[in-house]
């Protein structure tokens, strides 16, 4: 492909591109074998944004991630988790 677009200069963008690609190429298919996406990312970005909400008036950080963790962590379902065994 890279052969293909070399001699082309409107297709200099593409053998970038395909530079890059072939750069990172290692990430992007462990991307497309974990089936994980950005809003994952989001979603914890949302549980922080909460925890610093709530968070407010604490004097240091480790009151801060403690917060975070309380939030995060599924205690909420641990009393399922023991009825069903």
């Amino acid at each position: 492909m890279r052969e293909a677009i070399t001699d082309q200069p409107l297709l200099k963008p593409m053998a970038k591109t395909l530079t890059t690609l072939q750069r990172h190429a290692e990430q992007v298919v462990r991307r497309w074998i974990s089936r994980l996406t950005n809003a994952r990312l989001e979603g914890m970005n949302g549980l922080f944004q909460a925890a610093r909400s709530r968070a407010r008036g604490y004097r240091n950080e480790a009151n801060f991630i403690a917060m975070i963790t309380l939030i995060g962590s599924p205690v909420g379902s641990l009393p399922n988790q023991v009825r069903s065994t």
